[in-house]
């Protein structure tokens, strides 16, 4: 059997499900398999995804590695049966040669011959930013909404992945937008000066803009799950900058500096007429980790903070 790409990890079920259409596009047939139920220490939570074709092909994981194959073999069974298949691995597992390291239990649903068309709309919902809420039903049919009455062998909600939107300039900034772009999350990058424009465009990076003037910014989609992050100090910016934020719904707003520089930005967003209400949104001086010099080390201090605040965010909600 061999991965959708031997250098991707894919987590996010939008990057799952875009492999899951790669396959299906080549005429394979596709089985998903959901995470249904944890108990312990698992890796993953309720709803991770692996797809799995019946040429053996497969992306995501539901596992740190100690029953992926495992899945994986019956996931291509089940394409042949056409049958939904209910797996327990860990405690009360059938499965005695196989543990679970960690302890605790997990609980597995394969649903074969996923239709194509149902992939590809969960997919494109993602990819828009919008919320996908997923059933799968007794008859093994996947369905994006629930009719009254029904009662789903399980149902989820898959929320758009995590977005950083980053303006600013040189290696800290370049930085941060390779780190996240790795990391499988959605990156945009507004830049001022040419050099990076190109330097990030040639890494494929993107989308990137290009700043101009701080009077005419161009109107940007941040959602819910949006960090945006002020990676340079320039006061000639940081005001418009910090106001298109704030008039947004990012659940996240930093910008890099020393505690110095924060409290004088501050006091410049109170001379803009920004409420002390919404200047307390604005984290700063950025990052986990205090008084980092190098551009990879803050990148990694910068992302840590964001991704601790999505993970606080999300839990919250639920």
């Amino acid at each position: 059997m061999r991965s959708a790409s031997s250098l991707v990890t894919h987590e996010h079920p939008q990057d799952v499900l875009g492999a899951a259409l790669g396959f299906a596009k080549s005429g394979a047939a596709v089985a998903l398999v959901i995470v249904t139920a944890t108990e312990g220490g698992a890796v993953r939570t309720p709803g991770a995804l692996m797809a799995v074709s019946e040429m053996g092909e497969f992306a995501g994981y539901v596992s740190g590695g100690c029953i992926d194959a495992d899945v994986r073999l019956n996931a291509v069974e089940t394409l042949t049966s056409g049958q939904l298949r209910k797996l327990r691995y860990g405690a009360g597992s059938p499965f005695v040669d196989i543990r679970l390291p960690c302890g605790g239990a997990l609980d597995v649903l394969i649903v074969p011959n996923v239709a194509p068309q149902t992939i590809s709309r969960m997919h494109d919902r993602l990819e828009q930013r919008e919320a996908v809420q997923f059933a799968v039903l007794s008859t093994g049919q996947v369905e994006l909404s629930i009719a009254p009455g029904e009662a789903p062998l399980f149902q989820t909600i898959y929320k758009p992945k995590l977005s950083l939107r980053i303006a600013g300039r040189g290696a800290d900034c370049i930085a941060l937008a390779r780190l996240a772009s790795a990391s499988g999350f959605a990156v945009h990058l507004q830049l001022p000066d040419e050099a990076d424009f190109e330097a990030v465009q040639s890494a494929g990076i993107g989308p990137v803009e290009r700043l101009t003037t701080p009077c005419s910014l161009a109107p940007v989609e941040d959602d819910t799950s949006t960090a945006f992050v002020l990676m340079f100090h320039d006061a000639h910016w940081e005001a418009a900058l910090l106001k298109q934020a704030l008039g947004g719904p990012a659940f996240f707003i930093g910008a890099v500096g020393s505690a110095k520089t924060h409290a004088k930005r501050c006091e410049s967003l109170r001379e803009a007429g920004i409420s002390g209400h919404d200047i307390q949104r604005v984290r700063g001086p950025v990052g986990l980790v205090p008084s980092m010099r190098d551009a990879s080390m803050l990148a990694i201090s910068t992302l840590a903070e964001i991704v601790a605040a999505f993970h606080t965010k999300e839990t919250v909600r639920v």
